[in-house]
């Protein structure tokens, strides 16, 4: 969050003093533009990835939680009930 706070603020950031001369060509008047976009698009993917986590865990909380309470191989398999279909070969237990 704080990548995406700075990447806006430094976008929104007026130049501190005028440039005494045109850059030259192939050269941006604002060099921080690159780099606050770059860290823009990064911190909002880490943001996507971040909530697109907990969310998931937070939706499949009754599933973790009855693996992480299961003794035995058996109990664990008996869990997958609280999984949807589609989930089932990827978060299931193949053993």
């Amino acid at each position: 969050a704080l990548s995406v706070y700075w990447g806006i603020s430094s976008l929104r950031a007026k130049p501190r003093r005028p440039e005494p001369a045109p850059a030259p060509r192939g050269f941006s008047s604002r060099p921080q533009a690159t780099a606050a976009i770059s860290g823009l698009v990064a911190g909002g993917i880490a943001l996507v990835i971040a909530v697109s986590t907990f969310s998931f865990q937070l939706i499949y909380r009754d599933y973790y939680t009855c693996v992480n309470d299961a003794l035995t191989k058996q109990s664990r398999q008996t869990c997958e009930h609280k999984l949807p279909d589609q989930l089932r070969p990827l978060l299931g237990s193949d053993d």
